[in-house]
């Protein structure tokens, strides 16, 4: 009697060895329908940190004391104002330091003008506009920083007037030198340079003036310095610097620089006198 042949293999597994019983596939897992109406499956997402660096950084941030982040604060806007100034030319540091001192003054006011780069340049773009293009007034505002705030038709009404009250004068170049006659009366610069051209005939007033703008200052008061010389030349305790722009002996006459250096160190008054012999030591 012939053996049986063997069962074919069913689908899905190897045929049977033993010839007799079929061998069984593995299990198939059949996913459970869902039921209808509910939401569709997504897969869970990690949570990613924020551009800022996530909870953990805000939360630290928020720890810190008010004090440090107001001084982290000031500091930032310290450096976008110096910056500022630097970006308007203003290269010596400190003059820099000086306007960011007017800021530190600023804060708190009504018209924080120092203190905003955005009103800042408004304002210097404006005051430019009365000036040469070769006039820096970035310069002119660690200088006198009152310019700044003055009324657009104050500026313009101020310069006419120094115009006609000094015909003979660069009136742009000596307010870029002195900026604070923007801020001086007009008939008081007038009379200084008529006082220097009636105490000292052989000078060229006007060429001193514009060698040195600062006998123009109110802090200068030339009328006080001629009248200490005066008092000095009739006690005969004048120098031989000084005498010579009254004799007109000399080529010193003709010198504006040596002038005005000489004037302004021989009619020096005593507190000038006091507070440069100690910063000379």
């Amino acid at each position: 009697m012939r053996p049986a042949a063997p069962l074919p293999a069913s689908r899905g597994g190897p045929a049977s060895t033993s010839g007799s019983v079929p061998a069984l596939a593995p299990p198939r897992f059949v996913r459970a329908p869902r039921p209808r109406g509910s939401p569709p499956r997504r897969a869970a997402r990690t949570p990613r940190a924020t551009a800022r660096g996530g909870d953990a950084f805000d939360r630290l941030v928020r720890a810190q004391p008010p004090e440090l982040l107001a001084s982290t604060h000031a500091s930032a806007r310290l450096e976008a104002l110096d910056a500022f100034w630097r970006a308007r030319g203003v290269r010596e540091r400190a003059y820099r330091e000086r306007l960011l001192a007017h800021a530190a003054e600023d804060d708190g006011r009504e018209d924080e003008l120092y203190g905003d780069p955005a009103r800042l340049a408004v304002a210097l773009d404006r005051l430019q506009s009365y000036f040469p293009r070769a006039v820096d007034v970035a310069a002119m505002c660690w200088k006198a920083p009152g310019i700044l705030r003055l009324p657009p038709k104050h500026v313009a009404a101020q310069l006419v007037s120094l115009r006609w009250a000094l015909p003979d004068l660069d009136v742009p170049k000596i307010v870029e030198a002195q900026p604070g006659l923007l801020l001086r009366d007009v008939g008081a610069c007038a009379e200084a340079v008529a006082l220097l051209r009636r105490e000292f005939p052989l000078v060229d007033a006007v060429a001193v003036v514009e060698t040195e703008p600062g006998v123009l200052a109110e802090e200068c008061d030339v009328r006080a310095r001629i009248e200490r010389l005066r008092e000095a030349r009739a006690n005969g305790r004048l120098s031989p610097s000084a005498e010579m722009f009254y004799d007109g002996e000399g080529l010193g006459c003709a010198n504006p620089a040596l002038f005005a250096k000489v004037f302004l160190e021989e009619s020096r008054s005593k507190a000038e006198a006091y507070e440069c012999d100690q910063r000379c030591g």
